[in-house]
């Protein structure tokens, strides 16, 4: 049993000596680490809006958001200016940033008619991600020949 607990123990060690992705952000590509970490957290997110689950969809905004905007807001803004994620039809993974230790995602979201292009800014509070703001940064209409 002695040896049992030392395993455990000593395991438990190994794993606190890693420093988590999230815990130095220098300006430039995002890690292996941090790339898969924004798309987990962004695609939640975006899974949440399509399912119009508000409650979790508000869960990933980062805590300083949620301090100026409150859930109703949120849902009124998604609902009114977001349309294309909740009727999406799929996203894809762009390029993965960091800035001004923030992480920028860019995405491409598969509309009804068109694609669009979308920019996400996640912060860092806690060693957790939030979303603080995600905007549409260009369409691409699809043009039928």
């Amino acid at each position: 049993m002695k040896g049992y607990l030392l395993v455990i123990g000593a395991l438990l060690l190994s794993s606190c000596g890693k420093a988590s992705p999230l815990a130095q952000l220098p300006d430039g590509k995002c890690s292996q680490s941090q790339q898969l970490l924004a798309k987990d957290h962004i695609s939640g997110q975006i899974d949440a809006i399509a399912d119009q689950n508000w409650q979790k969809a508000y869960s990933f905004a980062a805590k300083s958001f949620q301090e100026t905007i409150d859930l109703e807001r949120f849902t009124q803004i998604i609902s009114e200016q977001y349309v294309l994620l909740i009727t999406n039809k799929g996203y894809t993974f762009d390029s993965c940033e960091i800035e001004n230790e923030r992480l920028v995602q860019k995405i491409t979201v598969v509309g009804l008619n068109d694609d669009f292009r979308m920019t996400y800014r996640l912060s860092v509070e806690d060693q957790k991600l939030g979303v603080v703001a995600a905007a549409v940064t260009d369409v691409s209409e699809d043009i039928s020949t």
